[in-house]
């Protein structure tokens, strides 16, 4: 049986999406059209990616203009009559989602049409201005949106009641992630020697060295915290990152907190396995696809009230605290280190949901 032709446009190629493009490309004659993938802090070896996913066709457009930091790019209209599409899917209110919104109303194409975003309630809701008005305008002309969490849904059916709904959070499947365990043990053995890092229970984090990820806060917590058999594990790259190797000094904490560099792939991973918590500290989050990978590898999560997968947490899998509280900072991740000491050797799957149930709602929802 022919499958129905679909377009995702995508801003870029992050390893956190190819499951879930493969899985689409399962239920469509699948097209990926990435508008950004040149974007600022996600640089990522693009062929190893490409070469990762099955079945589904990509096209980079890079032709066009910024306004500020969104893409407007030229020849999807060229595109679509070209593919000539059933479905369109775009993600977030970019002027991409725009002028496609622009093109139904015009009826110059005919194609069901989808928006994914990666909100969460706060987002959602502050959403203000000009960004509240684009969005109203694409969502006017929009079939359905996809979220990434079930209070995210109930708000748009709220607000937007035409809208057909359905909910897909930025995950990876899990056989994908634990298929790279088996090469593990000479990797974290030879972190364990570059970075000294012994017997040690370590504290991770993986991400950019960002502000707006509150590695600053974390570090100033550590400080604060009394048990000094734990290692805090940076990883990633960033411009903070000389301003926070500065602040490490000035509290004399060098033998404790290790910036590891950038890693992809199974190499990134191997964190997860030797780690015996992670930390997200973020002041701002949509989602955060490394709680999902920590939570896959059994590493529990201390996670920022402010990120997205927050809905991943609960008593048993982790611990949910306010970063820019500096008192309960402390005290959670002082509580944490209590809890998790002996989780190293505990490794099974923790996370809430599966991969399976949610990733069908693309098909499902464009029926």
């Amino acid at each position: 049986m022919n499958k129905s032709r679909a377009i995702y446009f995508y801003q870029y190629l992050p390893p956190w999406r190819i499951d879930v493009f493969n899985e689409i490309g399962k239920y469509f004659d699948l097209t990926i059209v990435f508008t950004n993938s040149e974007c600022e802090g996600f640089t990522y070896n693009r062929q190893e990616l490409l070469d990762q996913l099955v079945g589904v066709k990509t096209i980079f457009l890079n032709n066009g203009f910024k306004i500020g930091k969104r893409p407007v790019r030229f020849g999807i209209f060229k595109l679509l009559k070209t593919i000539r599409p059933d479905v369109v899917f775009a993600h977030e209110y970019a002027p991409t989602s725009v002028l496609l919104s622009i093109y139904r109303q015009l009826r110059l194409q005919r194609f069901k049409y989808f928006i994914t975003t990666s909100d969460n309630l706060q987002i959602a809701q502050s959403c203000h201005g000009l960004r509240s008005s684009m969005r109203r305008y694409i969502l006017t002309h929009a079939d359905g949106i996809i979220v990434y969490s079930k209070s995210v849904e109930d708000w748009y059916k709220q607000q937007f009641p035409w809208l057909k709904t359905g909910i897909c959070p930025n995950i990876q499947n899990p056989n994908t992630l634990l298929a790279y365990r088996k090469q593990f043990a000479p990797i974290i053995q030879r972190f364990q020697n570059v970075f000294k890092l012994g017997d040690s229970p370590i504290i991770l984090y993986i991400g950019r060295l960002v502000q707006v990820k509150g590695l600053d806060l974390l570090i100033d917590a550590f400080s604060k915290t009394d048990d000094y058999k734990y290692k805090l594990v940076i990883v990633g790259e960033g411009n903070e990152k000389e301003s926070l190797i500065k602040i490490v000094q000035e509290k004399n904490l060098q033998n404790r907190i290790v910036f590891a560099g950038f890693y992809t792939g199974v190499e990134l991973y191997a964190w997860y396995d030797m780690a015996n918590f992670f930390v997200l500290p973020s002041r701002y989050e949509p989602f955060g696809a490394v709680v999902n990978e920590s939570l896959v590898y059994g590493c529990p999560v201390l996670a920022s009230k402010y990120i997205g997968a927050i809905d991943f947490i609960n008593e048993y899998n982790g611990l949910v605290f306010d970063p820019l509280n500096g008192t309960e900072f402390v005290n959670y991740l002082q509580l944490a280190m209590g809890k998790y000491i002996s989780r190293k050797n505990s490794r099974k799957n923790l996370m809430l949901y599966s991969f399976d149930e949610y990733v069908g709602v693309f098909r499902q929802i464009t029926q």
